[in-house]
């Protein structure tokens, strides 16, 4: 058996992301099987949506898990490493338990791609697979799975999911999932299974009438925030998050503290709290309320409208789609008004980046764009070309002093300190859209 250390781990994954995106769950389903389907002794929970996944997920884990329940959850993308995915009663799987695992799965990766089921193993279906492994070898009760795109065809549906959560639909990958809300809603709604209950905060039609039709073809149960579960009040602390009262499916909640500042994250926390009731709900268990306030006082989400440094003001958010950005954009204007905004800005190739510059644009005062230096990433000269063009167009939320300058930087941590010399006591520095290694920056 080959052993493999961390960093030859994730040079292994690294160059898988020239295999693209390949959607099939063939190659998930296999490597599965080869190893015996021992994922199938584990419950899962699963999060589709366009954005808020990633919260909604490592909330609802932190809550499981303070209750005494064996809980895991697998994420993606990562910021700063690989280990973020994978997280195990508690905390983020160390680099060499994650060289282990994947050591552990490579003999199954070689024979599914000997099999050639369409090609090789992408890297998030090499991720899903490690994942389904942790569960099996921590012998985690239940495990929360974020989808990485779409639902259907995505390696994380392999899992038969008792408990599902959507946080809203927006347009995105359509090349893949579809040209329509409609269409893009019933790829994720895929992940429903029979008799499975369903939570969301969407509140559009289009996607609850999809939802609708799935759980009454399924047997499932939907709830909707709104009319099922609320958010009864929910109150700013500063830079230190929300104070939130809800009321759940099954019981009341006062006064929950979250330590996340983003205006969307009362919904990700009424979210994540229904997932932990419905699952809870499976497994004949009652929610402590003293508990979810102590789970919730560890919760940090990186790069979620996170506060890097207070003086001066430094902002990242992994902002990766048009409606991220809204959201982005939407923070900063209902929080930081009467600052001068500096955004810095790079984004990856296969993003509707002309959708999110347009609106980035409009928000800067300063604007410098960048690269976050992955095979990804979108050249810089053509966001440079693209600024001109946002430039050019007549806008409605734009004036002709915004942005005041634009500068192009190598990559996000040259950006960022070339922020900090131009930077003066009322501004605020963002980095947003596709970011990575925000740790070493």
């Amino acid at each position: 058996m080959q052993i493999f250390n961390y960093d030859q781990a994730t040079k292994y994954l690294d160059d898988c992301l020239v295999f693209g995106i390949k959607p099939s769950l063939s190659r998930i389903n296999k490597i599965l099987e080869l190893q015996g389907n021992t994922h199938k002794k584990t419950g899962f929970i699963h999060v589709v949506g366009t954005n808020g996944k990633t919260s909604t997920t490592i909330i609802a884990s932190h809550i499981i898990y303070k209750q005494g329940i064996r809980c895991g959850y697998h994420i993606s993308p990562h910021i700063n490493e690989y280990t973020e995915r994978l997280w195990a009663c508690g905390a983020n799987i160390s680099r060499s338990r994650f060289a282990r695992l994947f050591s552990d799965i490579y003999p199954y990766i070689q024979a599914v791609n000997d099999l050639n089921l369409n090609g090789p193993m992408t890297q998030f279906e090499i991720i899903a697979a490690m994942a389904f492994r942790l569960a099996s070898d921590e012998h985690l009760q239940v495990m929360i799975l974020e989808a990485g795109m779409g639902g259907r065809w995505d390696a994380t549906n392999a899992a038969d999911s008792t408990v599902v959560g959507l946080t809203g639909v927006s347009l995105e990958h359509t090349a893949i999932l579809g040209d329509t809300i409609a269409e893009i809603a019933a790829e994720k709604a895929q992940v429903i299974k029979k008799g499975a209950y369903v939570a969301t905060t969407s509140n559009d039609g289009t996607v609850l009438e999809v939802l609708r039709k799935k759980t009454g073809k399924t047997d499932s149960k939907l709830l909707v925030l709104g009319r099922n579960f609320f958010i009864l009040k929910k109150e700013k602390i500063d830079l230190s998050g929300w104070e939130v009262d809800l009321k759940g499916i099954s019981s009341e909640y006062r006064s929950l503290k979250i330590p996340l500042i983003g205006n969307y994250q009362p919904a990700n926390l009424s979210l994540a709290l229904a997932l932990v009731e419905l699952y809870f709900k499976k497994i004949g268990k009652k929610v402590d309320e003293n508990l979810v306030k102590k789970a919730l006082s560890g919760i940090n989400v990186p790069g979620r409208f996170q506060v890097m440094q207070r003086n001066p003001l430094v902002i990242a958010d992994t902002s990766h789609n048009p409606e991220g950005i809204k959201n982005f954009i939407n923070n900063l204007n209902e929080n930081f008004s009467d600052l001068r905004k500096i955004i810095i800005f790079a984004v990856l190739k296969d993003k509707n980046y002309k959708e999110m510059l347009a609106d980035i644009v409009s928000a800067s005062d300063i604007l410098i764009i960048t690269s976050s230096q992955t095979e990804r990433s979108l050249d810089i000269e053509i966001l440079e070309s693209e600024v001109a063009c946002c430039l050019e167009k007549p806008g409605k939320n734009k004036t002709n002093s915004i942005p005041g300058q634009v500068y192009k930087i190598d990559n996000i941590g040259n950006s960022l300190n070339f922020a900090l010399n131009i930077s003066k006591s009322n501004d605020i520095i963002c980095i947003t859209g596709s970011i990575t290694n925000l740790e070493h920056i």
